[in-house]
């Protein structure tokens, strides 16, 4: 019996993740501009460190999906 190899779906998901890895660039780039507003006009300290914090997750899933992609160009 002869496998047979399906690349689009595949491509597909790699694609979508390229999306998902681009929108966050733009997310992460927009929270560090308003995390840095907040800082310059000393706001509250705790929504500065949530901000530190959302950002931080940001590029946490950005470079686990940057993982993800380098793992299926292989």
């Amino acid at each position: 019996m002869k496998k047979i190899i399906e690349f689009a779906p595949a491509a597909a998901k790699e694609d979508k993740l390229e999306q998902i890895s681009s929108y966050l660039e733009q997310l992460k780039t927009s929270l560090a501009e308003l995390t840095e507003e907040y800082e310059s006009q000393n706001a509250d300290e705790e929504k500065v460190t949530a901000l530190t914090e959302a950002l931080d997750a940001l590029e946490d899933a950005y470079d686990a999906i940057e993982e993800v992609l380098l793992d299926e160009v292989r």
